[in-house]
């Protein structure tokens, strides 16, 4: 679809704002998109007024030029992949700065449109190599895929700085707030857990019918995570599940964290984290929902970590009336106590030099009391933090949209359980 017009100054410079602040996020897609399209270089360009500034690259520095030494001047008009096989083929990219030599000697060249949500041009994501090649359908599909992802997390930080405590109309329930954006979120992930799909599919073509024992095993290892991460989507993000969990079936507790810590090798090896776990009970409750419910607490454990201290988290339990009490405790920076109130509020973040937009503990508060359960925290003599949350041995009734007397966001009553820092 063809952009409707370009974006003005003012949203260029908020979308500039965003995209020179460190994010690992962004990089990974800018990472992702040369070497789905075998390209030496990548970066997200963004149009504003008469020059191209490339704020976001892999492979090169970022840059500011002027608009007519670009190739993407000539494609901004358009809404879909472009494919520049070799530059020397076309006159109208002979005697820009990154084909003559000036800048580099790229002959390839291939994007993909970024725009705003009203549809307005902002800029592209872009490729270049100095070999000529083509792009195949699934690499071209991969590069808008992961366009849109790009756009969809810039408009996702951009609501976050703009409004971090989301801040809403007095007249306006909360509960139709997290419904809304619940929605969006779930979108928004959606698209990336696409590009990475797409890739596995490439990766699959690439290795053809015999890749061996070990990758065919690290191979279906991955494309049970991102089944698992889209049912884990369809549980924590879509409207229609916003105040309900899944079936509830016999779930052990201590396969669950096996898994994680198995999944997590990528967050927990770096930093030598130690995951320990004991005593974890067979309960009845949402599988997916339990992944993700310590997930987000052991991420929060590994991400408030002490400065040049390996983090140390166990994973417990104990018997209660009625339940179980599990709990995650770590050695970490711990939490102010006057920060507590409103640690697990959505898009509330306990420490904004930490990655990360403010849901995941909001995901873990609704998930339990999905299960009619409740949790909350607790210090810990040697410093840290503990987590917990208790779940019922009986499966809860459904409950109904509000209650009255409880905070429609949290479903808490006004005197709210204290939490970790939502980083996740």
């Amino acid at each position: 679809m063809k952009p409707s017009t370009t974006a003005t100054a003012e949203v260029a410079d908020d979308v500039l704002r965003v995209l020179t602040t460190p994010d690992g996020d962004l990089q990974d897609l800018l990472r992702l998109a040369a070497g789905l399209c075998r390209a030496d270089a990548a970066g997200v360009t963004i149009r504003r007024d008469d020059a191209f500034h490339v704020p976001l690259t892999h492979g090169i520095e970022p840059f500011v030029c002027p608009a007519e030494d670009t190739f993407c001047v000539t494609v901004m008009d358009r809404g879909e992949v472009v494919v520049v096989v070799d530059a020397h083929d076309h006159p109208e990219y002979a005697g820009i700065g990154w084909v003559d030599g000036t800048r580099a000697r790229a002959r390839f060249y291939a994007s993909a449109p970024l725009t705003t949500p009203s549809g307005a041009a902002l800029g592209r994501l872009c490729v270049i190599s100095e070999q000529p090649h083509d792009l195949d359908a699934l690499q071209r599909r991969s590069l808008s895929t992961l366009a849109a992802s790009m756009t969809q997390l810039i408009e996702l930080r951009l609501r976050r700085d703009a409004d971090p405590g989301l801040v809403r109309p007095a007249h306006e329930a909360a509960t139709t707030v997290i419904t809304q954006i619940a929605a969006e979120l779930s979108h928004d992930m959606r698209v990336p857990l696409a590009a990475l799909t797409a890739s596995l599919e490439l990766l699959e073509d690439q290795l053809g019918e015999s890749p061996g024992h070990a990758v065919t095993t690290l191979l279906d290892r991955m494309h049970g995570s991102s089944q698992r991460l889209l049912r884990m989507l369809e549980q924590n993000l879509d409207v229609r599940h916003v105040e309900t969990a899944g079936p509830h079936v016999d779930v052990d507790l201590g396969r669950v964290v096996e898994q994680l810590v198995a999944d997590s090798a990528h967050l927990l090896d770096p930093g030598g984290a130690v995951v320990e776990s004991r005593n974890l009970p067979v309960v009845r409750a949402d599988p997916d929902a339990m992944y993700s419910v310590l997930q987000n607490l052991l991420s929060n454990s590994v991400k408030f970590a002490r400065p040049d201290v390996p983090a140390w988290i166990r994973v417990s339990a104990r018997r209660r009336p009625g339940g179980h009490r599990i709990s995650v405790r770590d050695n970490g920076v711990g939490i102010a106590e006057e920060r507590r109130a409103q640690a697990f509020a959505l898009f509330q973040r306990g420490d904004h030099e930490v990655e990360g937009h403010g849901i995941g503990l909001a995901t873990v508060s609704r998930l339990v009391r999905a299960h009619g359960g409740r949790a909350g925290i607790e210090s810990t003599p040697e410093g840290g933090t503990e987590v917990w949350f208790e779940l019922p041995d009986h499966e809860p009734d459904r409950q109904p949209d509000h209650q009255p007397g409880r905070d429609r966001a949290t479903g808490d009553p006004a005197g709210r359980e204290a939490w970790l820092p939502s980083g996740a």
